[in-house]
């Protein structure tokens, strides 16, 4: 990822000893968002695993997962919230679905509880580094007074952008260069691409800031400032790029080539698709001053693992409505899916709405 002020950390030496992770709540224990009269009580916990792929760098990750507790203290449907590096948060999910809990209580009666628990990775052998960094621009003072500050905003929440389905079966590079501004409660305002190879890398990298939060830049006196920022990425369907493709998503291209009878229709399953974990969709930054509604249909494969891969747009209402659907999709995690009793590949269809959203008031203008 070639980068303009966000920088992404790096450096540090491989070493393949203590590669192991800790789960850290900093706020102790799970923090309950939906009252009983008695919560829920962990009593069943496994630490996550630290990817190995992100070992060379040591980063520290932080994931805060929402998910329900039901009346039987079982993890449903949890999805991350915020995420300061996606990688580290397929453990994440993995780890919470399998904790357990004694269910909280209501009128003397067990209920579901909706909850948030904030898991910290950190390798044994390192203070560990934060996977994004911002510095200033060297020229800052040339900005506008709104867009100056002293202290750098901090990505709290991000997301890799999706390949578009038609450009990767086509193997179409690219690259992108997006300039965004931070509003001063953290959320992206403004965004703008001003290099790109496709029209469809442009909306996929749009989507993905809009799914991107932070604590706002500051001023000498600690008051939360504006700030513009800019980022680049390669889109490489060969690997290498900013823009990662699953190995099984691959596994899922080549079968569209050579044996697209080998994945399964919906109603050919043992059992209906079966969502774990459903991220819901961030409404486009673009399309909050006017703040209408909208729809998408997505069209999504289920690999034989359970993760959706390969989103694309079927239909919406308006392209950034698509896109932001397709980027919500691309995080989805569903229940194997099964044909006479195996593992399979299976293609699903599935509509996501949008409803009104706030429109933002501000003068601040993008180059």
């Amino acid at each position: 990822m070639r980068i303009n002020i966000v920088r992404l950390t790096a450096g540090l030496v491989w070493t393949v000893a203590a590669i192991s992770a800790s789960a850290q709540d900093k706020a102790g224990d799970t923090r309950e968002i939906s009252k009983t009269e008695v919560p829920p009580k962990l009593i069943k916990m496994e630490p996550p695993e630290y990817p190995f792929g992100q070992s060379k760098l040591g980063l520290i990750g932080n994931v805060l997962v929402e998910f329900t507790i039901d009346f039987d203290g079982r993890v449903q449907n949890p999805f991350v919230v915020e995420s300061n590096n996606p990688m580290f948060e397929r453990p994440a999910l993995d780890a919470i679905g399998r904790w357990e809990f004694k269910p909280g209580l209501k009128n003397g009666h067990p209920v579901n509880t909706r909850a948030q628990q904030l898991l910290v990775f950190k390798l044994d052998r390192e203070e560990g580094r934060v996977p994004w960094r911002i510095e200033k621009n060297r020229n800052q003072s040339s900005l506008p007074f709104e867009l100056q500050w002293d202290e750098a905003p901090v990505p709290i929440k991000t997301a890799f952008p999706v390949y578009p389905l038609a450009a990767l079966q086509a193997e179409v590079k690219g690259q992108t260069r997006l300039n965004f501004i931070i509003g001063p409660e953290g959320r992206v305002i403004k965004a703008k691409v001003t290099k790109t190879t496709t029209p469809e890398m442009e909306l996929a990298v749009l989507a993905m800031i809009d799914a991107w939060q932070f604590t706002p830049a500051r001023k000498k006196d600690g008051t939360p400032a504006y700030a513009e920022i800019s980022i680049e990425h390669e889109f490489n369907p060969y690997g290498g790029g900013d823009v990662p493709v699953a190995n099984t998503a691959r596994d899922i291209l080549r079968l569209l080539k050579k044996h697209p009878e080998r994945i399964m229709a919906a109603d050919k399953l043992d059992q209906p698709p079966k969502p774990v974990s459903q991220r819901p969709p961030v409404y486009p930054t673009a399309l909050r001053e006017v703040g209408q509604p909208g729809e998408a249909v997505v069209e999504f494969f289920i690999d034989e693992d359970g993760d959706a891969q390969l989103p694309s747009i079927v239909s919406s209402s308006s392209p950034q409505f698509g896109y932001a659907a397709v980027q919500a999709v691309a995080t989805w995690r569903f229940a194997v899916p099964m044909a006479k009793r195996k593992p399979v590949v299976v293609r699903v269809r599935i509509p996501v709405e949008f409803k009104h959203a706030k429109a933002d008031s501000t003068n601040i203008q993008l180059p």
